[in-house]
This record gives C-alpha cells, structure tokens and sequence, in this order.
C-alpha cells in the first residue's frame, strides 16, 4: 500500500504555506529545498505512523530517509520487512 500521494497532499497542504503554489511530487527534494523543517519533520513522521502503522525509530530520523516522499516510502518497506 504507496501512502506516497496522501503525503503529497499533506505536505502541499501543511507544509507549504506560501510557496503552496509550487508543486511537489514524490522527487521534490524537501529538505533541500527548505520545505521540510525540523518542526515539518516532527509533523511528517506522526503522518506516517499514523497512516501506515510502521513506528519510526529515531536513529531512522536521517535527512536521507525524508529528502523525498520516494525516500520516505523506501524507508516505510524497509522498517516493514
């Protein structure tokens, strides 16, 4: 089950304020590109948990695991697995 569209919206509804206009995609580099805060952080790993019933631990917490939606979805599979 891809949670990836859902968290597309959230972010583009949560996280973008002003730059809503600006869309995003499952590739959209969010911490680079300032989207994602530590704050945004905090907010995307509760949306996750929430939505997919995986817990995230904290040594999972790596800019690489949030630097896009795909990365976040690989990251999901694998604390599945």
């Amino acid at each position: 089950m891809s949670f990836g569209p859902a968290l597309v919206r959230y972010i583009s509804d949560n996280l973008l304020g002003d730059r809503a206009a600006a869309p995003i995609d499952a590739t959209t580099p969010l911490i680079d590109s300032g989207v994602i805060d530590s704050m945004g952080l905090l907010q995307i790993v509760t949306f996750i948990e929430e939505r997919t019933g995986v817990r995230i631990p904290d040594d999972a917490v790596i800019p690489d695991n949030f630097q896009t939606v795909e990365s976040m979805e690989r990251m999901v599979e694998q604390l599945r697995s």
